[in-house]
């Protein structure tokens, strides 16, 4: 498997103009071929830093791909110093001029100068055509690969789509993610450390806001070996953890808790105080959740909560708008106006202060399920505003599927 790494070049990148959805792109695909990136580079556009980067990558990698640097202004410098650094001087391709001359004639324009430098390439370079651009890349075979992209992405991805399927064979990568809920990223690691000694496949932890994952990846000569390396190995992670699993790679609580909700052919409503229309975004976001959502509210004055959900204000005066009651007397309230079968509640202090008397980070959660109303409190002490929000919001979803696989 060749040590391969990707390059980005442009000074726009590095000031945060523009986003390097390049890599990502090409770490993607090249994991189809088994060939795993190890480094990730952005350079600006400098001849001496370039020429260092691009050094440092001939030492240490087999495959580099650049992408950026091949257009036609001053500082697309990319060509000009791997040039340099190759010993293999620019000559013009004509069969790239000849498209670069009928694309400039077709604007009504006189081809100049940087138009035409589009079509330089290193010696001995496989000049890859550009189907919907006019800079081509180039493919420099040697001790190190050299594989020059242009920067613009749909550019780029036209010609790797072309190009890859011919020029990579072998092993085939397969990853994927398992993702947890209520617990720890230290406590996950300690359940599986010895799965994580492996080569092939292997697991790696990563962490979330109030979540953990674990990403398990193999490599084999097909797609299928890689799935059933990927299974055994996941079935083990779940003997050991499974009760704190809820999906893999893109789902969240939420595409969960709408699943859950559907199968059940069963309806949710919500209500928010602390949350601020967090969980029912969250909801909402999911295709399909029109299916058994049935709506909510967000009161988030003591005034809206006793209009629309009845919560008694003496509850609150005696209480504490931050209390077990209040999001009892919340939840019930949701669902005597909604009707649904499953609810949740929301109440809490956000901060950055406390205008409840209660401790930044404390939250109740009213949760509502055919087996009747319940409240949980939760506190997130030492946490940031969106965090205890967020976290909330989570906690609410996680407590509301956990009795959904108690039956409940």
């Amino acid at each position: 498997m060749k040590r391969t790494e990707i390059i980005a070049v442009g000074s726009e990148l590095l000031l945060g103009e523009i986003t390097n959805t390049n890599a990502r792109y090409l770490s993607e695909q090249l994991s189809k071929y088994g060939l795993s990136v190890l480094y990730h580079v952005v350079v600006g556009d400098n001849g001496e830093r370039l020429k260092a980067t691009f050094e440092q990558a001939q030492a240490r990698s087999e495959l580099v791909i650049v992408t950026g640097g091949l257009g036609p202004t001053a500082d697309d410098i990319t060509k000009t110093t791997l040039a340099d650094m190759l010993g293999r001087p620019l000559i013009r391709d004509e069969a790239s001029l000849e498209t670069i001359r009928r694309f400039v004639a077709s604007r009504g324009r006189t081809m100049n100068d940087g138009d035409a430098r589009q079509a330089d390439v290193l010696t001995g370079a496989e000049v890859l055509d550009n189907p919907v651009g006019l800079a081509p890349g180039m493919w420099i075979e040697g001790e190190t690969t050299w594989l020059l992209l242009p920067g613009v992405p749909w550019e780029m991805k036209a010609i790797v789509e072309a190009t890859f399927p011919n020029k990579f064979t072998g092993a085939t990568i397969l990853s994927e993610s398992l993702r947890f809920y209520e617990i720890g990223e230290s406590a996950l690691d300690a359940a599986v450390a010895d799965l994580m000694t492996g080569s092939n496949p292997t697991v790696a932890p990563y962490a979330e806001s109030g979540e953990a994952r674990l990403r398990i990846s193999a490599w084999a000569e097909t797609e299928s070996e890689a799935r059933q390396m990927i299974d055994r190995v996941k079935q083990d992670i779940l003997d050991r953890v499974g009760q704190y699993y809820f999906g893999s790679n893109e789902d969240t609580l939420a595409t969960r808790l709408i699943q859950a909700l559907q199968a059940r052919k069963a309806t949710l409503s919500l209500a928010e105080s602390l949350t601020g229309g967090q969980a029912q975004a969250m909801v909402t976001a999911v295709p399909g959740a029109s299916s058994v959502f049935m709506g909510g509210v967000v009161t988030y004055s003591d005034e809206l909560k006793n209009r629309f959900l009845g919560v008694s204000l003496d509850t609150i005066e005696s209480h504490s708008v931050v209390s077990k009651e209040v999001a009892f007397e919340m939840i019930l309230g949701l669902i005597r106006q909604t009707g649904t079968d499953y609810g949740l509640a929301f109440t809490g202090e956000a901060g950055p202060t406390s205008s409840s008397g209660q401790p930044v980070g404390k939250v109740f959660i009213g949760i509502r399920s055919p087996a009747g109303i319940d409240v949980i409190e939760r506190n997130y002490p030492h946490q940031e505003r969106h965090v205890i929000q967020a976290r909330a919001t989570k906690d609410g979803m996680w407590a509301l599927l956990q009795r959904m696989k108690k039956g409940e």
